[in-house]
């Protein structure tokens, strides 16, 4: 049997995931694409290839979480496609704005030995963005809302929140453009990928599928790209315009100092992520994750071997970089300091992460 392979695609722009996923099944009779869409609480799958649209069907949302919703239906989709026999590479393309490490740990699972899809092979996460808009929405404060991109009614993401993920779990990065992508969006890019990934630069209508599957990629080695305690070192080099700044210290953070200077490390349009550690919780190692002026926290369950530690990732393209990492100094505990503990910061983290 010839070898099936399965690719999944994140983008935030309607017009991107079209031509791409057009272009690519056209490409090649072998490709076939599913393409998923929330259409007011329901789900609708469309399968295409070469010839045109296979099958266009409308599920009903049976619960409020469209990963959910979506894994349930690609599973079987993908086991149908491979059984049919027309096909060796069908390529996922999720939701707009819809991040895809959920989708690619159901992925990891259903590929392993005794998994459903047992014998197929992993092609590459892509994340398709149009070069040209990339300055504009890397940093972006502005909620998914205001152009009509959220997933639902509670989504309050902002652009760059819902951009960040995607961009750090790709295998291939796609800046799509018609001429040359600017330096700067080559340079925020490189910045934001994670550590192995490709960056493509070409028109959609010259993209082949081959292109996107160069190297082996594994649904592992995407998740570990967004592994709050796994993050690696890219090594990009600040240029035009776009840094990189990583703030670390084996101290933790004085939870009451952290409270005061909270809007002075966060409250930016930037892009910062990574671990940190109080007092109150020695034992806990904390995510920092956060975007256009939107920060999450959680307790990401107990230390690997590198014990607690600080560490904060943060790109930007403004003059924020200084007040950054003079917040990040003063929000440290000092030698000597007996009252850090004192704050058990319960009201930071959910029910879920106590």
């Amino acid at each position: 049997m010839t070898q099936f392979t399965i690719s999944v695609l994140a983008t935030v722009d309607p017009v991107v995931r079209s031509a791409m996923t057009v272009n690519l099944s056209f490409d090649d009779p072998r490709v076939v694409t599913i393409t998923h869409d929330l259409l007011d609480g329901a789900v609708r799958r469309m399968v295409a290839d070469s010839t045109g649209i296979i099958e266009l069907a409308v599920s009903e949302l049976e619960h409020a979480c469209l990963s959910c919703a979506v894994r349930e239906d690609v599973i079987p989709s993908i086991e149908l496609l491979r059984a049919d026999g027309r096909w060796d590479h069908v390529i996922v393309a999720l939701p707009v704005t819809a991040e895809p490490a959920p989708l690619i740990r159901y992925l990891d699972g259903a590929l392993g030995r005794h998994g459903t899809l047992a014998g197929c092979s992993y092609g590459a996460t892509v994340t398709a963005v149009d070069a040209d808009s990339l300055p504009l929405d890397a940093f972006s404060d502005m909620p998914l809302a205001d152009r009509d991109l959220e997933l639902n009614e509670e989504d309050t993401r902002v652009m760059s929140a819902a951009l960040a993920p995607m961009l750090a779990t790709a295998d291939v990065i796609v800046l799509a453009t018609d001429s040359e992508a600017s330096d700067t969006a080559l340079a925020i890019a490189d910045h934001l990928a994670g550590v192995g990934a490709r960056i493509i630069e070409c028109g959609l209508s010259a993209l082949t599928a081959v292109d996107l599957i160069g190297t082996p990629c594994t649904p592992f080695e995407a998740l570990q790209r967004i592994d709050p305690l796994a993050t690696g070192d890219r090594g990009a080099h600040d240029r035009a315009g776009v840094w990189t700044v990583t703030l670390e210290s084996e101290l933790p953070f004085h939870p009451g100092r952290l409270r005061r200077n909270i809007h002075r490390l966060a409250d930016h349009c930037v892009r910062s992520r990574g671990q940190f550690w109080v007092p109150s919780r020695p034992d806990s190692a904390c995510l920092w994750d956060g975007a256009g002026r939107q920060l999450s926290v959680g307790d990401q369950g107990a230390w690997r071997a590198q014990g607690p530690h600080t560490r904060i990732v943060v790109t930007g393209i403004g003059n924020e970089r200084p007040g950054i990492k003079s917040a990040f100094a003063d929000s440290l505990v000092l030698p000597g300091e007996v009252d850090a503990a004192s704050d058990p910061m319960d009201d930071w983290f959910s029910p879920e992460d106590l």
